[in-house]
């Protein structure tokens, strides 16, 4: 109240002296009043209600007195209930009273010197999450730490008030902004399941026209996990191609030309699996192909480790070039599984 009335004092001055804006002071010094005026509302309301509360008190005592002198037997009668009309803000000044008696209560019963060590830790686990956290302030306010816990009731008019999280967002924001990991005007966050624009750059190497984007999933049974507690499983992403073109053969050669093509047929696969977040980033992704009931198609299922779940695909089944020079390709790098084969070619013979 002291440091409110001082600060009306020095508006209340620098508006009489003419000093700078007068436009802000006189703002400034219609804000204070109502600061004021609300602090001593609520300093007569609090001694009100000490006065009404010790009115009661005194009340009850002379009811049990008098209950006991005519019916020692009996038990005192029940305390009425005053049901309180007040506003708001007064239901709020009678919540902080409580807990000012609460929180002084729990901590001269938690720094009780009589109780062995066992026993204060009983006590601190007992505790509710609103109980600790009265406590943590009153020892807070009781070593006298700075800076000093404040409500926001308390801030002065002019202030900003800033929330702590946004705060620490946006100071790591402005950080990746001058390392320049994040373009300056990026705003939106990257999700951590998605590739990245390197990981798709690396996919993207060597695409050519008679390429395109293959992203049928074969559907697999229900997968349990033991670590689906605490990292939620998830599907990986994926850039796959499927190579197509025309297999100029000797029967081909002999029965189609340029203006009448034979029909397209697919040459190879180019799986890219992106797996930025593994537990593990030593064990390497495998993959493993079993038959279907079409014996001219095959599943082809990629395995890894926590969080991601297996993830396949139903390919053409034949046999495939394994040679570094005929396009074959199997690495597990900067977090992308590659897979890249294309399909033996095979004469044709009468």
């Amino acid at each position: 109240m002291e440091q409110l009335l001082t600060t009306e004092r020095n508006i209340q001055s620098k508006i009489r002296d003419k000093e700078g804006n007068m436009g802000f002071w006189q703002e400034m010094d219609g804000q204070i009043k109502v600061f004021i005026a609300r602090k001593r509302v609520r300093e007569n309301h609090g001694r009100v209600l000490r006065l009404q509360l010790a009115r009661i008190k005194e009340e009850q005592k002379k009811e049990i007195q008098s209950a006991t002198q005519n019916r020692p037997v009996e038990a005192a009668p029940p305390v009425k209930r005053i049901k309180s009309e007040e506003d708001e803000e007064e239901d709020e000044d009678d919540e902080k009273l409580s807990k000012k008696v609460r929180r002084k209560i729990d901590v001269q019963s938690l720094d009780d010197p009589e109780l062995d060590e066992q026993e204060k830790e009983r006590k601190w686990r007992a505790l509710t999450e609103d109980q600790l956290e009265d406590v943590t302030l009153e020892l807070y306010r009781i070593g006298c730490y700075s800076p000093p816990y404040n409500s926001f009731d308390d801030t002065m008019p002019g202030i900003e008030v800033i929330d702590s999280q946004v705060d620490i967002e946006n100071l790591t924001l402005r950080r990746n902004r001058n390392r320049g990991d994040i373009p300056s005007g990026s705003t939106a966050a990257t999700s951590s399941t998605a590739p990245d624009s390197r990981m798709l750059a690396i996919a993207r190497q060597g695409m050519e026209g008679d390429e395109s984007m293959f992203s049928v999933e074969e559907q697999l049974e229900t997968q349990k996990h033991l670590w689906s507690d605490k990292y939620r499983p998830r599907k990986p992403t994926y850039l796959n191609r499927v190579q197509t073109g025309f297999d100029w053969n000797k029967y081909n050669q002999t029965h189609y030309d340029q203006d009448n093509p034979p029909p397209k047929i697919v040459q190879g696969y180019k799986f890219n699996i992106f797996y930025p977040d593994l537990l593990d980033a030593t064990k390497t992704p495998t993959f493993i192909v079993t038959p279907c009931d079409d014996v001219d198609f095959a599943v082809i299922r990629f395995k890894s480790g926590p969080p991601y779940e297996d993830i396949a695909f139903k390919v053409v089944n034949r046999e495939w070039e394994t040679l570094h020079k005929n396009g074959y390709k199997c690495q597990f790098q900067n977090g992308v599984f590659q897979l890249w084969f294309m399909f033996k070619k095979y004469r044709y013979r009468r």
